[in-house]
C-alpha cells in the first residue's frame, strides 16, 4: 500500500508541474502573466553605396571596412536622433565624429543636415550630408 501511495503521489506532482508549465494552472481559471522582456534594439541596417550619405557613400566610406562603415553609420543616425554631437571608434583604428545641425520641416519631411569627420590613418577626412526621417522613423540620407 506503502508504495502505491508513493506512485498516486508522484504521478499527481508530474501533471501539476505539466499544468504550470504550459503557462495556465489546474487550480484557477486565471491566465498566467509573464512579464514583457525587450529584446535589445537593433543597430540601423547600413545602406549601401550613395545611400550612406555624406562622406560615408563616397570613397573615405569605401576604404572602411564593413565593422568600421556601420559603427560610423550607427553614430551618424544617433547623432541625427539625438541633435548632439557623437563620437565613434572602429575595430580597425578608424575614427571620427559626427555634428548635427539644426533641424527643420521640409518636403521630404524633418531632415537635419550634419557635418562628419572620419580620420583613416590619423589624417582627417570631412564631408557634409542630409538626413531626413522618414514616416516609420527611419532616417533616409539624402546628400
Amino acid at each position: 500500500m506503502n508504495r502505491a501511495l508513493s506512485i498516486a503521489i508522484c504521478g499527481i506532482g508530474v501533471l501539476l508541474i505539466g499544468g504550470c508549465s504550459g503557462g495556465g494552472s489546474l487550480l484557477g481559471s486565471g491566465a498566467a502573466t509573464t512579464p514583457a522582456v525587450s529584446a535589445p534594439a537593433a543597430p540601423a541596417p547600413l545602406p549601401t553605396g550613395a545611400a550612406l550619405g555624406g562622406i560615408l557613400g563616397g570613397p573615405v566610406g569605401a576604404q572602411l571596412d564593413e565593422a568600421d562603415r556601420q559603427t560610423a553609420y550607427d553614430a551618424q543616425v544617433a547623432a541625427l536622433d539625438a541633435g548632439e554631437r557623437r563620437t565613434w571608434r572602429g575595430a580597425h583604428g578608424a575614427f571620427g565624429y559626427v555634428e548635427p545641425g539644426p533641424g527643420a520641416d521640409s518636403a521630404q519631411g524633418f531632415c537635419r543636415s550634419y557635418a562628419q569627420t572620419i580620420y583613416i590613418a590619423g589624417r582627417p577626412q570631412r564631408g557634409h550630408g542630409l538626413g531626413c526621417r522618414q514616416s516609420d522613423g527611419a532616417w533616409r540620407m539624402a546628400g
